[in-house]
């Protein structure tokens, strides 16, 4: 049964795969890392084509269906459907992090954002605010890569924003380069609050990283619009979460399935599995410019299982319009 844990594990062995292949992928990017502009790395997004995996992918899903006759298909993701019966989300994810915050191996740094998203070095991005900090494995790589940057890390769980709050004094930062708080950030606007802030224009970048896909989608909406409103003019999203055929799809059993690309874990959090299409259309639908989307496929070897794993990862750059 997937978990965020077990998905983080996973991620780990993503992680050491692109230490071994960086240096192939850039070497023909002509950038230390970059790519379309210098905005996201592609050493490590090319293993395989998704055209050639979707069409093995759809037969796995269907068969998963048809295998299932009694069990009604997926419904429309967009709305409440079956996510009522499932409970609070803000609940479970409380729930969740207070369970597996304590595990040290959980709060890998995720270096490798950095390399995905250079523009986050830039000079002038100074102030940046993240959706969804969790632990705060990417906070840190942030205060580290960019001395000038400051980080707003929100998540509306408060055990996780506590963890994050922890892991930044560790590192020993200044409490001016990181303010941490609670916020649910899929319900209505951001706004500034006593002793937080959610000032409009403020920020330069918005960082969504495995935040969207545990949103509900009837709420996704006010989420990117919480984004565009806290954005300066010309502000970018770096976005990166589950790309729709990605393994831990299918490996979902099919009674976790609420959509045709909605899924509920054990512990009744979400995950949701991105298209390219639909992830441009959810963004300029709240008024955002694209300026890119790309899968990133990535294969990894499981040595103890002998086990091979192609991982789907949903990439995309938004940026607010000047007027």
């Amino acid at each position: 049964m997937s978990s965020p844990l077990k998905e983080e594990e996973e991620e780990e062995e993503e992680d050491a795969g692109r230490r071994q292949r960086m240096e192939r992928y850039t070497s023909r990017s002509g950038y230390d890392g970059g790519r379309k502009g210098n905005l996201a790395s592609e050493y490590h997004d090319s293993d395989f084509d998704w055209m050639e995996l979707r069409e093995e992918a759809e037969k796995i899903l269907s068969s998963k269906e048809e295998g299932n006759h009694e069990r009604e298909r997926g419904g429309d993701d967009e709305k409440d459907g079956g996510i009522e019966k499932l409970g609070d989300q803000g609940k479970a994810w409380e729930k969740f992090h207070n369970k597996v915050n304590s595990t040290a191996k959980f709060f890998k740094e995720k270096r490798y954002i950095l390399q995905e998203f250079p523009a986050l070095l830039e000079e002038n991005v100074l102030e940046v605010c993240e959706f969804g900090c969790g632990n705060g494995s990417t906070v840190i790589p942030i205060l580290k890569g960019n001395p000038l940057a400051r980080v707003t890390a929100m998540d509306f769980s408060e055990s996780a924003v506590e963890h994050t709050r922890q892991a930044v004094e560790r590192e020993g930062f200044e409490s001016a380069r990181c303010t941490v708080m609670t916020r649910d950030l899929s319900s209505g606007v951001v706004v500034e609050e006593e002793g937080g802030s959610g000032e409009e224009g403020k920020f330069d970048a918005v960082l969504m990283v495995f935040f969207l896909s545990a949103v509900p989608p009837p709420k996704m909406d006010k989420a990117i619009g919480n984004a565009l409103h806290l954005l300066k003019p010309g502000g970018r999203v770096f976005f990166r979460d589950y790309g729709m055929f990605d393994l831990t799809q299918l490996r979902f059993p099919q009674d976790q399935k609420l959509g045709s690309k909605l899924y509920h874990r054990g512990d009744n959090t979400l995950s949701y599995f991105f298209t390219l299409e639909d992830l441009a259309a959810k963004f300029e639908g709240e008024g955002f410019e694209t300026v890119e989307t790309d899968y990133a496929c990535v294969e990894l070897y499981n040595r103890k299982k002998d086990f091979e794993m192609r991982r789907v990862f949903a990439h995309g750059v938004f940026r607010k319009p000047l007027r």
